[in-house]
């Protein structure tokens, strides 16, 4: 474990169910991982992304997620500020009562 900042720390990797606690914890997720890009909005914690181009490209268009060269990044996280939670990229989390209501008048 390496600490640059009082508010920059780097870890060993770890497994999902502790990434997803240490997610949950922190103020900002700085990584390349696509699919933990995409874990952390839904826990709600704002992402430095550390590739030019990502898979989510509706995230940052969103201001949620940002890209950053490594050249940048303390810079980055010193100066990041408070952004409002882009709710509904995904949908409404309606998905499964939608699905049950349609079974259940199939079934009827």
């Amino acid at each position: 474990m390496k600490e640059y900042t009082q508010r920059l720390l780097e870890i060993d990797a770890v497994d999902y169910l502790n990434m997803m606690g240490l997610v949950k914890k922190c103020w900002e997720v700085i990584t390349n991982s696509g699919g933990l890009q995409k874990e952390a909005y839904f826990a709600k914690r704002l992402v430095i992304v550390l590739m030019s181009d990502t898979g989510w490209r509706e995230l940052v268009e969103a201001g949620w997620n940002k890209s950053a060269g490594e050249e940048n990044l303390e810079e980055m996280v010193i100066e990041d500020e408070i952004r409002e939670y882009p709710s509904n990229l995904y949908g409404d989390d309606s998905a499964a009562d939608k699905i049950v209501n349609h079974l259940k008048r199939k079934i009827s």
